[in-house]
């Protein structure tokens, strides 16, 4: 009978001598300081993903970000990316494009910071935002005041970008001055840069019957805008910095885009934001139809 049951009592008593040995060893504090250890090197090895704050699609303008490619899209960006909450009811507006996709324009509606919309139409000689339509039918459906924007392609005959415009906003559906979107050379030169957007903003009065918004970065506007010709227009001037910002010469501009990351009910993801400065109002913008 004992050596039946011999091998069984000295696995059991193996066991539990290994059980204490175990527990003895955890209240150990050598064992304790060598677990601790061995924990933070293990936690060093793992380290923790990067939280990177993504930006959407363009360095210069989420919402105008060119459709099709140009010679100069590597230039550095204009603006930089820091977030600035400034305005309120009654002095702010949005900017949106294609990029932006479905948009509840119900729910904008109610958003107590949308005073204006200017959304993209049309850019060089035959780009068409696919979104445009749906975006100006339901933005006046619910009651916003509404423009439309072109971009502009200097390396691209302005007759052929007006027709475009013309072919696709109708003066009848707007709300706001018409908005030429300045942001590239194209790689042409300074001449014919200056030359042709003149052409181009000429035509656009003659047609509205007023002169276009010129939207464009502040340090675009410095390098390129550097005469006083362009203090006949309207300038709406975008700059993701703290303070609003200063142009050559003292110009004044009526809109200041101060952030690209604003939130916006009804859309998804950042929405561009401006604001309006120096005492001017929405009936500054205001197109008075024919």
């Amino acid at each position: 009978m004992m050596n039946r049951y011999c091998p069984k009592i000295i696995l059991t008593f193996a066991l539990l001598l290994c059980v204490c040995m175990v527990s003895i060893a955890q209240y150990n504090p050598r064992f304790e300081q060598r677990y601790e250890t061995n924990n933070k090197k293990k936690n060093k090895k793992q380290k923790k993903p990067e939280i990177v704050e993504y930006t959407e699609i363009s360095p210069l303008n989420y919402a105008s970000n060119p459709d099709r490619n140009g010679t100069d899209l590597q230039q550095p960006p204009l603006f930089n990316n820091r977030r600035v909450v400034i305005g309120g009811p009654g002095k702010t507006g949005i900017d949106i494009s294609h990029y932006q996709g479905y948009i509840n324009w119900a729910e904008v509606a109610r958003d107590p910071q949308v005073t204006f919309v200017i959304m993209k139409a049309t850019e060089a000689s035959d780009f068409v935002d696919d979104r445009y339509q749906f975006n100006i039918r339901e933005a006046h459906r619910y009651g916003l005041k509404v423009g439309s924007y072109h971009f502009y392609r200097a390396h691209i005959d302005p007759e052929l970008q007006f027709r475009n415009m013309m072919r696709n906003i109708d003066p009848q559906q707007q709300d706001i001055l018409p908005v030429i979107d300045v942001e590239l050379t194209n790689g042409v030169s300074y001449d014919l840069f200056v030359s042709r957007l003149e052409r181009l903003c000429e035509m656009v009065t003659r047609a509205y019957g007023a002169r276009p918004i010129i939207y464009t970065g502040r340090n675009f506007f410095n390098k390129y805008f550097n005469n006083n010709y362009w203090r006949q227009y309207k300038l709406w001037i975008a700059a993701y910095t703290t303070n609003p910002p200063v142009l050559n010469n003292e110009q004044d501009y009526i809109m200041w885009q101060f952030t690209e990351k604003s939130r916006v009910q009804g859309i998804k993801g950042g929405v561009d934001m401006s604001r309006f400065m120096f005492g001017h109002t929405i009936e500054d913008i205001l197109y008075y139809r024919k």
